[in-house]
């Protein structure tokens, strides 16, 4: 349930984003750098990193969301309820396994995060690089899980699919023109600067 007058059962991120644009324009580019930029984690691993957060987090918008961008890159569908039921288990790349017990680590307590943790990801072929994208990418997400929940949005199965369609095709800039275009067709959403 929404916690605020001007937002209710359905709706988005944008609702927040677009209200008090000046606040939030400049995690777009963010955004969009730390999950569509150069890096050698591919989009499809980005996502899961973005989803796995997201559902460690118990943020169902976030979840709900980055797990259907996930699926639309190639994704196993239940592949992040796999991890939270038993991450040893799930069929993950070997690769990747590091990867995400850092982003658990981080996720849950990140006070605990020590330099093995980095070395472990390095010793499967990633560079540091990769290292740090994988700090951001959950940084990243726990800042907007705290958004989301903090406003009580938690979404429904339309705007996962529509929201996760929009990200997959377009990436994370939300130009000038997409707020133009709702305005003119009537989308409910608070453009109005305050």
């Amino acid at each position: 349930m929404a916690h605020f007058s001007y937002l209710d059962d359905y709706s988005d991120m944008r609702d927040v984003i677009f209200r008090k644009r000046s606040r939030y324009k400049h995690m777009d580019a963010f955004t969009q750098n730390v999950l569509r930029g150069p890096s050698e984690l591919s989009v499809q691993q980005r996502e899961l990193i973005a989803a796995y957060v997201s559902a460690l987090n118990a943020c169902s918008f976030c979840s709900g969301i980055h797990t259907q961008v996930a699926v639309n890159f190639g994704m196993q569908e239940d592949l992040i309820q796999k991890l939270i039921e038993n991450e040893d288990a799930a069929p993950v790349e070997e690769k990747m396994r590091p990867v995400l017990a850092l982003v658990k680590k981080l996720t849950l307590s990140p006070s605990k995060v020590q330099k093995s943790d980095i070395e472990a990801i390095g010793n499967k072929g990633w560079s540091e690089s990769a290292a740090e994208d994988t700090i951001c990418i959950a940084a990243l997400f726990n800042y907007y899980n705290r958004l989301m929940d903090g406003h009580g949005i938690t979404g429904y199965p339309g705007i996962f699919k529509e929201g996760a369609g929009m990200l997959a095709k377009h990436g994370y800039k939300f130009p000038g023109f997409i707020v133009l275009f709702m305005k003119w067709f009537g989308i409910k959403r608070p453009v109005k600067e305050i």
